[in-house]
């Protein structure tokens, strides 16, 4: 019976392998894995590029830029005598927490402004000015118009990019990018507008002290790695008449936004956006600006 159960200890089964001990084969197979080796490695290398690549002048995690004074403090008698707050905004019902959840920001501005020097019946008599600021967020995707209209039933009836002087802009050659869209309304929400149903939506965005057009644009800029900082904000205006029901043609609200900006976008630059962390902007932007066109 010993003998039996000798040989049946030092006699494998048939067919069976023979088991390493366990220590072994933990180490065999952790140590020399090239997966382990790999994932050390990019561990390793991401560790010693957030320390390294700053002090060499590149910066793949972005600071925030906080506004030097909030949106909602935006100060409307600096834009007297042509533009004034129009009597809508004593009567418009506050943005609810679930529409502002939906822009990703609390920082916002949605206004109506009144051009004095525009008759009442005008299409582009006020203007619905409407901003929105980002930064400090680790993957900061612009939302645009093009969606949210779409999401509300209008349906898209062209897209065009307009370059709007604005004296004081800080722009290349003082001219702005800017995308022009075409909606049209969904049926049982028509009003008597410019073309049947037709509403017209111009938006771009000032993006660490320049300016771009599209999202892809901003991506350019905020994927800059030399760029210590990162923001953006976008502009978004539209045009009716004092009575809010006319809504103003594509030729039309490009005319009217040249003025509109002149006034707006200095304030905004110099009462809210922090352009001080960011050296020679129109050296920058004009290389920015051609790729998004390219």
């Amino acid at each position: 019976m010993a003998s039996l159960v000798t040989s049946m200890q030092t006699v494998p089964t048939q067919g069976a392998t023979p088991l390493e001990p366990p220590n072994q084969r933990g180490t065999r197979r952790g140590w020399a894995s090239p997966r382990f080796w790999a994932a050390a490695l990019i561990l390793a290398s991401a560790a010693v590029g957030v320390r390294v690549l700053p002090r060499l002048g590149i910066f793949p995690q972005k600071a925030a830029v906080p506004l030097k004074r909030p949106l909602r403090q935006f100060d409307v008698r600096k834009l007297a005598p042509r533009y004034v707050r129009h009597p809508v905004n004593d009567t418009t019902r506050p943005m609810s927490e679930d529409a502002i959840e939906s822009l990703g920001t609390e920082e916002y501005l949605q206004i109506y402004l009144l051009d004095t020097q525009k008759a009442p019946t005008d299409p582009t008599r006020v203007a619905n000015l409407f901003v929105t600021y980002y930064t400090g967020q680790p993957d900061m995707v612009p939302h645009v118009p093009d969606e949210c209209y779409l999401a509300g039933g209008y349906d898209i009836l062209g897209s065009t990019m307009s370059d709007v002087h604005v004296a004081g802009s800080g722009a290349p050659h003082d001219e702005i990018p800017v995308r022009v869209m075409r909606f049209v309304a969904p049926q049982r929400g028509r009003v008597a507008n410019a073309a049947p149903g037709e509403v017209v939506v111009m938006y771009f965005f000032d993006v660490n002290a320049g300016y771009a057009a599209s999202r892809n644009g901003v991506r350019l800029w905020l994927s800059n790695p030399l760029a210590r900082y990162a923001y953006y904000a976008k502009i978004e205006v539209s045009f009716t008449d004092d009575a809010l029901v006319h809504t103003a043609g594509a030729d039309a609200s490009r005319a009217a936004l040249a003025p509109l900006l002149e006034a707006v976008v200095p304030v905004l630059r110099s009462d809210h956006f922090d352009l001080d962390k960011f050296a020679s902007p129109e050296a920058v932007q004009t290389g920015a600006r051609n790729r998004e066109r390219g």
